[in-house]
């Protein structure tokens, strides 16, 4: 109440001096916060080259979206360009290891193992050769990683 009546005797004291006054209060908007820079979506191209048995899977990489905290995001999309003509390719969870990745935060994320997205390739088991894969991981930030994978079968 306090407020209230301090208030008040302001508004009297102001109509008081200068006569009758009809004013009409305009909020000041606050500045705006910078916007954020827009996010230009990124193409990385990756090589990978791997050596398998046939009929046994080969693992081509683990893919995740990581903050600073360690804090797991959403699971990137992984779009294959077509299917091989020697096997099948598929994706799974895979749990990863932090103290293994490259630029991971030390402190905060020594103990974590959250799953990432594992891009696997298993040759037919009569197949030896070598087979060329690609595939593409897209990140939720618009993020591209543009793989090339070459196996070879033995």
């Amino acid at each position: 109440m306090k407020g209230l009546r301090s208030s008040a005797l302001c508004f009297a004291a102001f109509l008081g001096v200068t006569g009758v006054v009809a004013q009409s209060i305009t909020p000041v908007p606050r500045p705006a916060a910078p916007a954020a820079a827009a996010h230009t979506p990124v193409t990385t191209p990756v090589e990978v080259t791997r050596k398998g048995r046939p009929g046994s899977d080969i693992f081509l990489g683990v893919y995740l979206t990581l903050d600073r905290e360690c804090k797991v995001g959403s699971t990137p999309r992984v779009e294959f360009a077509g299917d091989p003509r020697s096997g099948k390719l598929r994706t799974r969870p895979h749990p990863i290891n932090l103290r293994d990745v490259p630029g991971a935060p030390r402190r905060t994320c020594i103990g974590t193992s959250p799953n990432g997205q594992a891009v696997i390739f298993r040759p037919d088991r009569r197949f030896r050769g070598e087979e060329k894969l690609e595939f593409r991981v897209v990140y939720p930030n618009g993020d591209v990683r543009a793989v090339t994978a070459t196996i070879t079968v033995e």
